[in-house]
């Protein structure tokens, strides 16, 4: 995600085919005004926004435009606005139709090679916090070879010095449904459910050493 401030109550920020991935949303979900991937998407954007330029939009009101870019990527303009959630998203769709886009076709080809996971067969976990066991760092590393970056979901690595022992805590935060599900699972190739209590969490923080304290699978993942 790419951010410019315009001014206090207005911002751009661009997506590429990697970030709508990330995101689980695309083009096409756009199109067909799809309420909620969007609202997670802007929940997201918001957040991002905040943190790299410092616009805050108070409220639950905004104005968004959309232009799709010649290199497939999308540049939203945030503001502040009149019209309410709705009518926005009819605009964005609106906006879509007009210009006949093949919407699937544009992004196929952006989408990042990921690599081979070994095929799951567990039944899916779709708790919103969690802490899972990891033997060894090796496998850590693996995991984050094997994760799409993660957004909107906090995550931290801990040590057990004594057993020598990794523990991953997470919370969905505001990730999607769908990309938390496939996130957990995915984990549960390369390490073992341990709780979702958050006094197990809590205990964890406490006595274990932090190794990685925010955004560790996407903090590992940029140096693989």
């Amino acid at each position: 995600m790419e951010f410019k401030k315009i001014g206090d109550r207005k911002f751009q920020c661009r997506l590429n085919a990697e970030d709508l991935e990330d995101n689980n949303i695309s083009l096409d979900d756009f199109f067909n005004n799809d309420a909620e991937k969007i609202h997670d998407l802007l929940e997201i954007i918001m957040e991002e926004a905040q943190k790299n330029i410092g616009v805050t939009l108070n409220g639950d009101v905004m104005s968004l435009q959309l232009a799709p870019l010649p290199d497939h990527s999308i540049l939203l303009t945030v503001s502040s606005g009149k019209d309410d959630f709705g009518s926005m998203l009819k605009r964005v769709g609106e906006s879509f139709d007009k210009l006949g886009l093949p919407v699937e076709d544009q992004i196929e080809s952006e989408k990042e090679d990921v690599p081979n996971v070994k095929e799951n067969t567990r039944k899916p976990i779709t708790v919103n916090a969690g802490v899972f066991r990891i033997a060894d760092f090796g496998d850590f590393e693996q995991l984050c070879q094997s994760s799409a970056r993660t957004w909107g979901v906090t995550n931290a690595l801990y040590k057990d010095e004594n057993e020598n022992t990794y523990y991953l805590v997470l919370h969905k935060g505001r990730c999607s449904e769908e990309k938390y599900r496939r996130l957990l699972n995915l984990i549960l190739e390369y390490g073992e459910f341990d709780s979702s209590k958050e006094e197990r969490a809590a205990f964890i923080k406490e006595h274990y050493s932090v190794i990685i304290g925010n955004n560790a699978i996407n903090v590992v993942k940029k140096y693989l």
